[in-house]
């Protein structure tokens, strides 16, 4: 109900915002969208005092040019690379849906005996996701675990 709130907040505000400086062709969808989200996400981690210096996290993986960044607060994981060669340089997402039912969640993640394997786990409720990172798009996925 908060969630829903927030959003009815947020989007008042971004109307509101549109209608007086007018349509600008330069933002797409996807702009306003994240925009949006970001505004209540802002404004959910200053209800619930989440503290935005520890919300994101980085895990090692055995490959040292490769870590998963998660974001603690919704689930979303992004494998990130780095190299002294900019050209190999980046971050994919594995991971982009919000898994956190209520906020406040809290998510972590546990690395296997398979380097490129780890298990995530939802603090807040028990809820367990499988999840692999790879070079290729199709070794990077997630699936629960029921």
């Amino acid at each position: 109900m908060k969630k829903f709130v927030l959003l009815t907040l947020a989007l008042f505000y971004a109307f509101g915002i549109s209608a007086q400086i007018g349509h600008s062709p330069n933002i797409d969808s996807d702009s306003t969208s994240s925009y949006i989200t970001a505004l209540l996400e802002d404004i959910d981690m200053k209800i619930h005092k989440v503290d935005a210096n520890n919300r994101y996290k980085f895990y090692p993986t055995e490959n040292m040019y490769n870590f998963l960044k998660l974001d603690t607060q919704t689930g979303r994981i992004e494998q990130v690379q780095w190299s002294l060669d900019t050209d190999k340089e980046g971050s994919i997402i594995i991971n982009n849906e919000d898994l956190s039912w209520i906020s406040g969640s809290l998510f972590e993640l546990y690395p296997t005996q398979n380097i490129y394997q780890f298990l995530l786990l939802d603090k807040s409720n028990g809820r367990t996701w499988h999840v692999q990172w790879g070079m290729e798009d199709n070794t990077r996925w997630m699936r629960r675990i029921y």
